[in-house]
């Protein structure tokens, strides 16, 4: 799934943002770049779970199309 998080703009919101990912699962992979605001998880679980976590840590999520 790859996701889009405008209001993440430096490396301790990546940071935050991976914690959040890891937190529901934590053998998702990761790719997260800061410069295009675009978060790719590969996971088992659902999108709405990741919307919900990195929306708990501050984050405004979308699901990019």
């Amino acid at each position: 799934m790859e996701l889009e998080v405008k209001d993440m703009s430096c490396g301790h919101c990546a940071g935050a943002i991976t914690k959040a990912v890891k937190e529901v699962d934590a053998q998702a992979t990761l790719d997260i770049d800061i410069e295009t605001k675009t978060v790719r998880i590969e996971s088992t679980r659902g999108v709405n779970d990741f919307l919900s976590a990195i929306e708990e840590a501050g984050y405004s999520p979308t699901v990019r199309a």
